[in-house]
C-alpha cells in the first residue's frame, strides 16, 4: 500500500518541483530567475527558456555590445547529458548615457530568451537545468555580481505542457528579439562618416519618433555622436561618425535597427554591403559591365528553359515557312522580333522600377503574383492553342487585337510572338540571369533599363543570328504538308501551358478563381463559334457587338476574385493532412525570418525560395531536391529545411531575396548552425550540388 501510494505521489511531487518558474535570486542590485515556455520536458522536443533580471532602479545591465564601457551579461549552463543550450537570443538594448560615454544596456527589467536542445532520449524522471550568470551592474559605480540559478523540470511521456502564466511572457520576450528579415542595407565611408543606408519602403515619418542603429563590434563608431536620420519613399539613411576602431576594408557594421514609432518598437538585425557590392557574388565583385555580360548571357540561356518552348514554336514554324522567301524579309522579320523582346523587357523593367520607387516589395516575375495576368495569360495560350490546331483563323477582325498577334503574319506577328516569348519568360531564371537583375534593381534607372535591355537583347539573339545566316537557314527542312501537322501537334504545348496556368490561379485565388477562368473560357468559346456564323449587313454588325462584349464580359472576370493571403502551393502552410507538393517528403516548414532564427541556432538550415509559377523551380525541386539521395543526406546531418512560397506577393520573402543580391525565384540558401550568412546555392541544381553543400554545412557544426 505504501508503495501504491508513492507510485502516485511521486509524479505530483516532481510536477511541483518543476515549477516552470523559479524563486528569484539576488546578487546585490539585480534579482535574477529562470523561467520556463514548458512545464514539463519530454525526450526530443527542445524548449525556450529565459533568464529574467529585475534591475535595480537606475542600475542597469549590458547588452553583448556595451558601448564604451562595460561588460556583457553571460550565462554558463550546467545542463543533464545531452543537454544543450544556445547562446543568448539578445533583446534589443536602449541607449544609456553615462556622462561624456554612451553605453548600450538594459533599465528595470531584461529577459535573455535562450533555446534548450532536449536528447532524443532521457533516462531520469526529472531534469534540472542549472546556470550561473555573471553580469556587471552600474549606476554612478560599478559593480560586478554573479548569481547560481536552478530550476527542475519533470520528464514526461505526453506532449510538454505550456505554463500558461508565461505564454504572454515569452511571446513578448521573442518580440524584442532583432528579427533576421532580410533589410537592404549599404554602407558608404565619407572621409570620418559613415552613411548607413537602409530599404525599408512604407515607413511614415510623422509616426517614427527614433531611428537606433547598434554595432555589433565595438568601437567602430563614436556612440556619443548624434545618428542623423534622412527618410525617403524607399527607406532611411543614418550618417554616424567613425571610432577609433573603425576599418574601412574590414569593419563588417554588422548590427541591428530599432525603429520606435508611436504604436512601439521594431528591431531587426542588418548585414551592410559596401556601395556597389554584391552578396551574391561571393568569389568575384559585381559591377555595370559584368551585370550586362551576366544579362546577355542569362538572356540567351533563357531560350533553353521550358516555359519559353511553346512562344518559340511558333516562330520556328514561321521560319520554315519563310525559307525560301526573300533573304531581306526574313532578315527584317528577325529584326522586329528583337524589337519586340528588348522594348517587353524593358518595359516590365519601367514598371518593376516605379513600382519599387513607390514602396511595393517586387521583383522579377512579379506580374504572375497577379491573378488577372495568369488569366488573360490562360485566355491567350487557349486561343493560340485552337488557332494551331486549326479550330480557328485569325482574320482581319477585332480578333486581331490582343491574342491573335503572335499568330499573326507579316513583321507584327513577328513583334508580338517577342511580347509574348517575353511574358511567358518571367517565370524561369536562367543561370546568371538572377545576379545580373539584382544587381540592376540597385543601380539608377537609366543604369538599371540597359542591363534589363541586355537581357532582352540575350534572349533575342539567338533567332536573330539565325535570321542573318544564309548557311543555317538553309538547313533548315523545306515546307511541306508535314508543316499543317507539326503546326497542330504544337497546339498542345500551348494547352499544356494553359494547364499549368490555371493550376498557378487555383493556387492564388481558390475554387473562385478558378470558376471565373473556366467561365471566362467558355464565353471566349462561344465568342469563337458565333464568329464563324456571322452573316452580312446588320446582322454581321450585331455579331460582332456581341462578340465583343464576350470578349469584353471575359475579361473582366480576370478581376473579380482576390489573391487568398496565403497560397496552397508549395512551401505554404497548407492545412494538416494536405500535401505541401514534391519536397513534402522533407518535412518542409513554411520560412519565416523568426523560425529560420530559432532553427539555425539548433542546427544547419536549407531554405528554397519558389513559387508555383517558376517552372526553374519545379524542374528543380523534381531532379534535385525529391530524390532519395537527397533525403539521406537531410537526415544524416540533422538538417532542417524551409520553404519560401512566393507565389503571391510577400514583402518579407522580397526583402530577403534583396538582401541576397536577387529579384527573384528560385534561390536556395545552405545556413550552416549557428551562422549569420547563408551559403547562395546556383539557380539550376543537380543532386551532387546539393547533397555536397548539405554535408559542408553538416560537418560545420
Amino acid at each position: 500500500m505504501k508503495l501504491y501510494l508513492v507510485k502516485i505521489a511521486l509524479p505530483c511531487l516532481l510536477f511541483i518541483a518543476g515549477a516552470a518558474q523559479a524563486a528569484l535570486v539576488s546578487s546585490g542590485n539585480v534579482q535574477a530567475e529562470i523561467i520556463s515556455e514548458n512545464r514539463t520536458v519530454k525526450a526530443g522536443e527542445s524548449f525556450w527558456v529565459a533568464v529574467r533580471q529585475v534591475i535595480r532602479k537606475d542600475w542597469h545591465t549590458y547588452w553583448r555590445n556595451p558601448g564604451d564601457s562595460g561588460a556583457p551579461t553571460t550565462l554558463k549552463w550546467q545542463l543533464p547529458p545531452g543537454f544543450s543550450a544556445s547562446e543568448i537570443h539578445w533583446p534589443y538594448p536602449e541607449r544609456v548615457p553615462y556622462g561624456p560615454l554612451m553605453n548600450f544596456g538594459y533599465n528595470n527589467e531584461v529577459v535573455f530568451p535562450v533555446y534548450i536542445t532536449v536528447p532524443k532520449v532521457i533516462d531520469m524522471d526529472g531534469v534540472t537545468l542549472r546556470v550561473k550568470g555573471r553580469w556587471l551592474v552600474c549606476a554612478d559605480i560599478c559593480i560586478p555580481e554573479n548569481a547560481e540559478l536552478e530550476l527542475r523540470l519533470p520528464v514526461s511521456q505526453q506532449t510538454p505542457v505550456v505554463a500558461d502564466e508565461n505564454v504572454v511572457f515569452f511571446r513578448e520576450a521573442r518580440q524584442k528579439i532583432p528579427k533576421v528579415i532580410g533589410i537592404q542595407a549599404e554602407k558608404s565611408v565619407m572621409e570620418d562618416s559613415i552613411m548607413l543606408k537602409v530599404s525599408m519602403a512604407g515607413l511614415e515619418p510623422s509616426r517614427i519618433k527614433s531611428i537606433d542603429y547598434f554595432p555589433y563590434e565595438e568601437g567602430v563608431l563614436e556612440f556619443p555622436a548624434p545618428q542623423k536620420l534622412s527618410m525617403d519613399t524607399l527607406g532611411f539613411t543614418l550618417e554616424l561618425k567613425a571610432g577609433y576602431a573603425f576599418d574601412a576594408n574590414e569593419s563588417t557594421l554588422n548590427g541591428i535597427i530599432v525603429v520606435s514609432e508611436d504604436a512601439g518598437h521594431t528591431a531587426f538585425q542588418i548585414e551592410p554591403l559596401a556601395t556597389g557590392s554584391l552578396s551574391s557574388m561571393q568569389d568575384s565583385e559585381m559591377n555595370f559591365l559584368l551585370a550586362m555580360l551576366f544579362a546577355l548571357l542569362g538572356g540567351m540561356i533563357l531560350n533553353l528553359m521550358p516555359c519559353v518552348f511553346p512562344v518559340l514554336s511558333i516562330k520556328f514554324l514561321s521560319l520554315v515557312e519563310s525559307t525560301h522567301s526573300d533573304s531581306g524579309q526574313i532578315r527584317q522579320h528577325g529584326i522586329a522580333y528583337l524589337f519586340g523582346v528588348v522594348l517587353s523587357f524593358l518595359a516590365v523593367a519601367a514598371v518593376l522600377i516605379a513600382l519599387r520607387a513607390g514602396g511595393e516589395q517586387i521583383g522579377w516575375g512579379f506580374q504572375l503574383q497577379s491573378p488577372i495576368v495568369i488569366g488573360i495569360l490562360v485566355y491567350l495560350f487557349v486561343l493560340i492553342g485552337l488557332n494551331l490546331s486549326g479550330y480557328f483563323e485569325f482574320g482581319a477582325s477585332m480578333m486581331d487585337a490582343g491574342s491573335g498577334l503572335a499568330s499573326r503574319g507579316g513583321y507584327a506577328g513577328s513583334f508580338y510572338t517577342g511580347v509574348l516569348a517575353t511574358i511567358v519568360a518571367a517565370p524561369c531564371t536562367a543561370p546568371f540571369m538572377g545576379a545580373a537583375i539584382g544587381y540592376a534593381l540597385t543601380l539608377d534607372a537609366l543604369s538599371s533599363l540597359l542591363v534589363f535591355g541586355a537581357l532582352g537583347l540575350g534572349m533575342a539573339l539567338p533567332y536573330v543570328l539565325l535570321c542573318f545566316s544564309p548557311p543555317l537557314l538553309n538547313r533548315l527542312p523545306k515546307p511541306g504538308k508535314w508543316m499543317e501537322t507539326l503546326k497542330e501537334v504544337f497546339a498542345f504545348p500551348m494547352f499544356a501551358t494553359a494547364i499549368w496556368l490555371v493550376w498557378v490561379l487555383n493556387l492564388q485565388t481558390g475554387a473562385n478563381g478558378l470558376l471565373a477562368i473556366l467561365a471566362g473560357l467558355l464565353l471566349i468559346s462561344f465568342a469563337i463559334w458565333l464568329s464563324k456564323r456571322r452573316g452580312s449587313g446588320l446582322g454581321r454588325l450585331i455579331s460582332n457587338s456581341f462578340i465583343l462584349a464576350l470578349f469584353v464580359s471575359a475579361l473582366m472576370l480576370t478581376g473579380v476574385v482576390e489573391t487568398r493571403a496565403v497560397a496552397a502551393g508549395v512551401g505554404s502552410s497548407a492545412p494538416k493532412g494536405e500535401s505541401m507538393g514534391p519536397e513534402s517528403f522533407l518535412d518542409a516548414e513554411p520560412f519565416s525570418p523568426e523560425r529560420l532564427q530559432t532553427l539555425v541556432a539548433e542546427g544547419p538550415v536549407f531554405v528554397n525560395f519558389t513559387a508555383a509559377w517558376c517552372i526553374t523551380c519545379k524542374v528543380n525541386d523534381l531532379a534535385a531536391l525529391s530524390t532519395d539521395n537527397v533525403k539521406q543526406a537531410f537526415e544524416a546531418n540533422n538538417m532542417r529545411y524551409l520553404v519560401g512560397d512566393w507565389t503571391n506577393e510577400d514583402p518579407v520573402i522580397t526583402r530577403t531575396l534583396a538582401n541576397y543580391g536577387r529579384s527573384g525565384v528560385p534561390l536556395y540558401l545552405v545556413f550552416a548552425k549557428g551562422a549569420s550568412r547563408a551559403r547562395v546555392l546556383p539557380q539550376i541544381l543537380t543532386e551532387s550540388i546539393v547533397i555536397a553543400a548539405i554535408n559542408e554545412a553538416g560537418l560545420a557544426n
